[in-house]
């Protein structure tokens, strides 16, 4: 990513940051229209998921200020995610969702140069997960 694209996202980090628990509500809400079938998986009360999602999006945040944390931001996901098997449509509409998420919580503080840095960002850590998980998923020779 352009170091100026960088900047770009990082001006965002603080509203993020400021509305993180909302941006999770969002997300989910997003992800359960788009794949109906997984929010069975959470159970009645996902109070701990939406921490673990916040948690979790801090931290790539940081990610990507420090280049360093951002692939074991990546191989907690995979590590944690892997269990669902999530192929190329899971991972499209969780990048969908996320991005509905910024949009709907960060509405006109999302400038249209951040929402398309944004939008590869998020295309971008999707891929790394969707190969990731199929490295560690192929048979071993």
């Amino acid at each position: 990513m352009d170091p100026r694209d960088v900047d770009e996202m990082r001006s965002s980090f603080p509203t993020i940051f400021a509305r993180k628990a909302e941006l999770a509500d969002r997300f989910y809400s997003h992800l359960f229209v788009h794949l109906p079938e997984v929010e069975s998986l959470f159970g009645d009360d996902f109070s701990k998921q939406k921490e673990m999602f916040a948690a979790m999006l801090t931290y790539c945040l940081k990610g990507v200020a420090n280049s360093q944390s951002l692939p074991q931001a990546r191989a907690g996901l995979v590590k944690v995610h892997a269990r669902f098997n999530l192929g190329p449509r899971e991972m499209e509409l969780a990048g969908k969702a996320v991005m509905a998420a910024l949009e709907d919580v960060l509405g006109n503080d999302l400038s249209t140069k951040q929402r398309e840095i944004w939008e590869q960002a998020i295309s971008g850590v999707m891929q790394l997960l969707l190969a990731e998980t199929d490295t560690k998923l192929a048979p071993q020779c």
